[in-house]
């Protein structure tokens, strides 16, 4: 039996969704080529001809090198097209970090989109919700439900592309659109819940966002329950303006950054705002809050060298060599950047974002770690700060061993309380050191100084 509700958008008569999708200009299209790309007849045609058993004997001439162009131009566009797909595609966790806690996995209370769809009876009530948060939608739209409808629609093929399509049944017209609508609803009410009145929403919505907002902000920042950004500002594109933002998801985003230091203080959130880049496109929500987690890219270029690198070198080691720590100040824009400063002849200090980890905390930085993973084949580029949030978890990995470490660095303020026991945190670090391919920029800044205080 299926676990969700029926439910079907009302349409006129007469109306049909070919209709709607002519009615679009191409000019408004965004498009997300992620198959391999078609090639002419003659180029499949003469690799066919060059990949065919010859019954003539083999010729050496200066045509020889001919068949390897062929296949060079045939699959160079895939390359060019695989590479710029990994930035949108819908992810599943990477084959590095299958082994960690299912929790950090699967949602436990809302699923977005088709990976984790039904999966469970627990999931039950938050489709329910979906169709409230939908008629929320279409109370608050500008437009008519035939027109919203019609927009998430039109992105529908690219959206449908994005996704590992191991379940086709999910993937059909009949099931993924009303999924996708759906889905994009929940999510707008739900950002859009930071900033409106309650008298403005729904009640029963209303009052299930207070009730579950802790499990909620936890299922949808995980990897595999994304939906493509595309679709939820097919829904936004029909919301009433915000009133104090030109971006109806900037408040939802600040409070995702505040939950991350463990804040609850409403008078903090003017000191914790962002500063907007139009000109990054996410490609889901989880790729949203992590460009603003992740903060501007500002790192100072290290050489790398060729010293050798120890992954074993502990909080009281640093110590013992002259290295400190310290917790950043709050007002630091990149919650996961760290910095290393020298202190002549022989010291320096370590500053590192504070970390308080809660399960919810953890969650975000999982899957955020994983949403690196996958983005990037590695992470040579030190300026890059795509690999910011995975070097941030490598650092704690390295620093922590023994419980007692996890011990000195709360008694410096670096771990913060509140949060998951010493021994569960330790148990954390140990499990992402065994299934997390660990970052260069972190042995760049410290490598240096620990050596330079040996000499």
């Amino acid at each position: 039996m299926s676990m969700e509700p029926s439910w079907i958008v009302p349409c006129d008569s007469g109306w049909s969704m070919e209709e709607a999708a002519a009615a679009w200009s191409s000019e408004d299209r965004i498009s997300f080529q992620t198959s391999l790309p078609s090639h002419s007849d003659s180029v499949q045609l003469q690799m066919v001809e060059y990949a065919s058993p010859s019954l003539a004997p083999a010729t050496h001439d200066n045509d020889s090198s001919y068949p390897i162009q062929v296949f060079e131009e045939a699959v160079e566009p895939f390359r060019a097209d695989y590479s710029d797909s990994m930035e949108w595609k819908m992810h599943k966790v990477p084959p590095s970090l299958i082994d960690v806690f299912p929790r950090y996995k699967e949602p436990l209370t809302v699923a977005i989109g088709p990976y984790h769809h039904g999966a469970h009876p627990g999931l039950l009530e938050a489709e329910r919700m979906k169709h409230v948060a939908a008629t929320q939608c279409m109370r608050e739209s500008t437009r008519s439900l035939q027109e919203m409808y019609n927009a998430v629609f039109f992105v529908l093929p690219d959206a449908r592309n994005l996704y590992h399509q191991d379940n086709p049944a999910k993937f059909r017209d009949d099931n993924f659109l009303p999924m996708m609508f759906l889905d994009a609803c929940f999510l707008v009410q739900y950002m859009r819940w930071y900033y409106v009145n309650d008298d403005d929403m729904d009640e029963a919505l209303n009052n299930y966002f207070f009730a579950n907002y802790e499990h909620i902000c936890t299922d949808i920042m995980k990897l595999e329950n994304q939906i493509p950004w595309v679709v939820v500002q097919a829904i936004f594109h029909f919301m009433p303006a915000a009133p104090a933002s030109p971006w109806p998801w900037e408040d939802f985003v600040i409070a995702m950054r505040r939950g991350l230091k463990n804040q609850t203080d409403d008078r903090k959130s003017k000191e914790d705002g962002i500063v907007v880049v139009p000109e990054y496109k996410p490609p889901h929500l989880l790729g949203l809050v992590w460009f603003y987690v992740v903060g501007k890219d500002e790192k100072d270029e290290l050489p790398l060298g060729n010293r050798p690198i120890s992954l074993s070198m502990s909080v009281a080691e640093l110590d013992a060599v002259g290295i400190t720590f310290k917790p950043e100040a709050e007002t630091e824009e990149g919650l996961v950047d760290m910095g290393l400063h020298s202190k002549p002849p022989f010291f320096g200090v370590l500053s590192v974002p504070p970390l308080c980890l809660t399960d919810r905390n953890a969650t975000w930085l999982v899957n955020m770690a994983a949403f690196e993973l996958c983005r990037a084949s590695d992470f040579d580029d030190i300026a890059d700060k795509n690999s910011d949030v995975c070097s941030y978890l490598q650092l704690f990995v390295m620093l922590l061993d023994q419980e007692r470490h996890v011990h000195d660095l709360r008694a410096k303020g670096v771990i913060q309380g509140g949060g998951l026991t010493s021994k569960e945190t330790l148990e954390f670090f140990t499990l992402i050191g065994k299934n997390m391919r660990y970052e260069e920029v972190i042995w760049a800044q410290v490598v240096p100084l620990h050596y330079q205080a040996l000499d």
